[in-house]
């Protein structure tokens, strides 16, 4: 009987002991940590900056290495004017359409919104509803001409269809008929339908070429890369009605274009007009599967949105347009532009 109760006072010794142990090193551990963040100045210290003004960034397809120098460069010439630049919906689980992106900068009461637009109802009025709030609208980009947006920055899309005409005129020869161009299907606006426009007529002055030349376009829905390079897939799987000529209007169906050309060896049978200027797109330019590209200057665009922003706070005017720099880019000059890129 002793020797049962000896046992079972050894047994609650040690448990005591090793819990008395757990303690001493969880007490130690505390203590040990706590003294490295003071050391390090990290425990009773926060490092963070205070803006005057807060501004938001709302643009479709954020991964577009396109946006991301929008975005950078907007956030460069924020610092100048003291406000802080917010790319809303970036790096979420979910992805929201443009307006409900808009509602929730409006309802956050921002001091600016930066948008690319589309011309539908719903933007139209949510546009308006920020601006009886108070709060500056920049369209950019794609423009919303029906709602009381400050300003937008963009490209001159009659130049720039032009451009691409020009660029069909020299591509041209008596084998060439068909051209195709992609238009963004889930894009309401105008301004596709006017660099379409000036792409026929800038054709259509040469009479002699235009007689042969076919132009039609193409609705890509641009939502995901997978639904632009299926659809454009098809378009070069369809032997009976190859395209001579391929005009892109946007950086996605320019990658997915030359893309599907390489992958089923159609590589000097299409020649592809191309938008924008990432790395890989000049590569493809330099290579010349891409015949040329348009070039926007992003950075230029993202500064001038954040500019337009605070002078309208400022002053309460802005200019209703302010114009982006475009470049073409062929063969001739793009290992300038590698150069820049590297």
């Amino acid at each position: 009987m002793d020797m049962k109760i000896f046992n079972k006072h050894k047994k609650l010794v040690l448990l005591v002991i090793c819990y008395s142990i757990i303690i001493i090193i969880t007490t130690f551990s505390i203590f040990y940590f706590r003294e490295r963040l003071l050391s390090a100045g990290i425990a009773n210290t926060i490092d963070y900056q205070q803006y005057d003004k807060h501004y938001a960034i709302i643009t479709s397809n954020m991964d577009l290495p396109f946006w991301e120098s929008v975005y950078e460069e907007a956030k460069i010439e924020a610092k100048k004017h003291n406000a802080y630049v917010e790319y809303i919906g970036k790096d979420l689980s979910t992805t929201y359409d443009t307006q409900v992106l808009l509602r929730i900068a409006i309802d956050c009461a921002v001091d600016g919104i930066i948008i690319e637009s589309n011309e539908s109802l719903e933007v139209t009025k949510l546009i308006n509803e920020a601006v009886e709030k108070g709060i500056a609208v920049i369209t950019v980009l794609k423009d919303s001409p029906k709602s009381t947006r400050q300003c937008f920055v963009g490209i001159n899309n009659y130049n720039l269809g032009k451009t691409y005409g020009q660029q069909v005129l020299k591509i041209w020869d008596k084998h060439t008929k068909r051209i195709l161009v992609l238009m963004d299907a889930s894009k309401q606006n105008t301004n596709q339908n006017i660099i379409y426009s000036s792409i026929r007529e800038a054709i259509l002055q040469d009479a002699a070429k235009s007689k042969q030349l076919d132009i039609q376009t193409v609705a890509i829905n641009n939502n995901n890369t997978f639904s632009s390079e299926e659809a454009i897939r098809d378009i070069i799987m369809d032997t009976d009605n190859l395209p001579d000529i391929i005009i892109c209007l946007n950086s996605i169906d320019t990658r997915c274009a030359y893309q599907a050309v390489v992958d089923h060896n159609k590589v000097g049978k299409i020649d592809i007009l191309g938008y924008y200027n990432s790395q890989d797109i000049l590569s493809a330019v330099q290579k010349e599967i891409i015949h040329s590209t348009i070039s926007i200057d992003a950075k230029q665009m993202g500064a001038l949105c954040v500019q337009a922003l605070d002078e309208y706070k400022a002053t309460g005017h802005v200019s209703d347009y302010l114009p982006v720099d475009t470049q073409l880019i062929t063969l001739k000059n793009v290992n300038n532009y590698l150069k820049k890129e590297n």
